[in-house]
């Protein structure tokens, strides 16, 4: 199997009031951070997709990243998630992480892939932390074209909707992959998690 990491790094960070992908986490940009797990999961492709800061952030990535620049990222997520969805259709499956979620494990990624490759691969598939679904989100090949042709209201959230009975969720105790930094607060609580991972 084939699979591709999609990163959401293209919003404004509005409600955060700094730029997310470089908020730093204990010495390294949280884009780095989650770009580490990612390598160390082994996915076999990754692509960073910018646009707000596109220069900053490409300017961050590591050798190997694909960087797909969304012109239209002010339209919203849903239109970085189709660039991305674009440069993974020869692989078997996307990874979908958006950049605020730093700090997903790379167990965690593993282990959703490998529970997913066990039964129906036509499904969806989300880790869940504690009866509440996370990060990465996993999109089956066979759902490419709907996402790409998608123009309705809703986005992803709309066509995984008419699925989410089917939906496989991987449960873990991995309390980062639903950890986001949307606002300061959640900032904080996501460094004060970091640091008790560092201390343990």
């Amino acid at each position: 199997m084939e699979y591709a990491a999609i990163v959401i790094a293209a919003g404004l960070s509005s409600r955060m009031g700094y730029f997310k992908p470089l908020l730093d986490i204990g010495g390294k940009p949280a884009l780095t951070r989650l770009l580490d797990s990612i390598s160390t999961a082994g996915l076999s492709r990754t692509c960073v997709v910018t646009g707000h800061g596109h220069e900053t952030v490409e300017a961050a990535l590591p050798p190997g990243c694909i960087a797909v620049y969304n012109a239209d990222y002010e339209n919203g997520m849903f239109s970085s998630i189709q660039a991305g969805i674009e440069k993974a259709t020869e692989t078997d499956a996307a990874l979908l992480f958006p950049v605020d979620v730093p700090l997903v494990a790379p167990e965690t990624i593993k282990g959703l892939v490998a529970e997913w490759e066990k039964g129906d691969v036509s499904r969806f598939a989300v880790p869940e932390f504690e009866g509440k679904n996370g990060h990465p989100l996993l999109i089956p090949r066979a759902y490419f074209g709907a996402i790409l042709d998608y123009t309705g209201e809703g986005g992803l959230k709309e066509i995984r909707n008419r699925y989410i009975s089917e939906m496989l969720r991987y449960e873990t105790n991995d309390r980062g992959c639903v950890l986001d930094m949307d606002t300061p607060e959640d900032y904080n609580q996501l460094l004060s998690y970091y640091g008790g991972l560092t201390n343990e």
